[in-house]
Parts: structure tokens; C-alpha cells; sequence
């Protein structure tokens, strides 16, 4: 039986995506689930990467590419729910302990964490559109001068 959260995000989350414009893929097993929107030029792709010990956790992987280039393309950034290579950044049912603390609960419910990564998508559509990082974008190869991401949309 699949766990709460992860029906939540697909009941929820995955008719908000199509709603964008986003296909969900075929593949990535129990792991991975992908999702494509192609324009004329680029391509924006995400996945939500589970916890690989089945763990209540989640993080969107994403990135942005050329039609010839899309099945060699690295999601570079991520979304989550603070700056950070941990596993506490990722989404998941507990809370902070600042929030734990004001509101007398140590958990989200599946909804309200759902109800974050929807809030907060719009950081990764800005990403896409001006490379603009948000509070809750992480990006850490970008700060390595060797990685060369794509072009924005339209410039040459």
C-alpha cells in the first residue's frame, strides 16, 4: 500500500502539473516519476525523486534543455523545502522545530505538505524563465564555474 503522502502528491500535485503543461512519463520505477513541457526552443523537465528507502520524502529535481539535447539533459537544481544538501530539506511530514513548536503538532499532514510544493513551484518556473533562484531553489552546480547550463529562452 502506497504511503499518505505519496498519494497525496498524486492526487493533488500531478493534475496541478498537467495543468501547467507538464506530461508525466512513462518509467523511473518507484523512485522517480517525470514530467516534460516542450516549447518551440527548450524543454523544462522535473522529476520528484522519492527516498530510495521508501522513506515519506521528496525532492523536485529539475532543469532545462534543447529538443536534441533532452535525453542527455542534467536537472541541475532542485526544489525543496530549504537550501541544503541534506535530507531534512527535502519535503516530508515533519516539521521544523520552530514550527513544531508554535503549533503544538511534530507533523504536516500529507495535504499541507503538498500545499508547499504547489506554493512554491512558481520558484521553478522562475528559474526556468530567468535563471532567478527562490528561497526554496537549490542549486549547487551552478556555483561551480566548470558547469555551463543552457541559454535562456530566446537569447542566442
Amino acid at each position: 500500500m502506497a504511503h499518505p503522502l505519496r498519494e497525496a502528491v498524486k492526487s493533488t500535485f500531478y493534475p496541478f502539473a498537467e495543468r501547467a503543461g507538464f506530461e508525466r512519463l512513462k518509467g523511473g520505477g518507484s523512485q522517480f516519476t517525470y514530467f516534460r513541457r516542450a516549447s518551440d526552443d527548450l524543454v523544462d523537465l522535473f522529476d520528484i525523486q522519492w527516498d530510495k528507502y521508501a522513506r515519506p520524502y521528496f525532492v523536485i529535481n529539475f532543469g532545462q534543455c534543447t529538443p536534441d539535447a533532452e535525453q542527455d539533459c542534467y536537472k541541475p537544481c532542485r526544489l525543496q523545502r530549504k537550501r541544503s544538501g541534506y535530507l531534512s530539506s527535502w519535503f516530508n511530514l515533519r516539521k521544523p522545530l520552530l514550527a513544531a513548536l508554535r503549533s503544538g503538532q511534530l507533523k504536516y499532514t500529507p495535504d499541507e505538505v503538498v500545499m508547499q510544493l504547489i506554493t512554491w513551484f512558481p520558484e521553478v518556473e522562475a528559474w526556468w524563465a530567468t535563471r532567478a533562484e527562490g528561497e526554496h531553489v537549490y542549486a549547487p552546480l551552478l556555483a561551480n564555474k566548470s558547469f555551463k547550463p543552457k541559454p535562456l529562452r530566446g537569447s542566442a
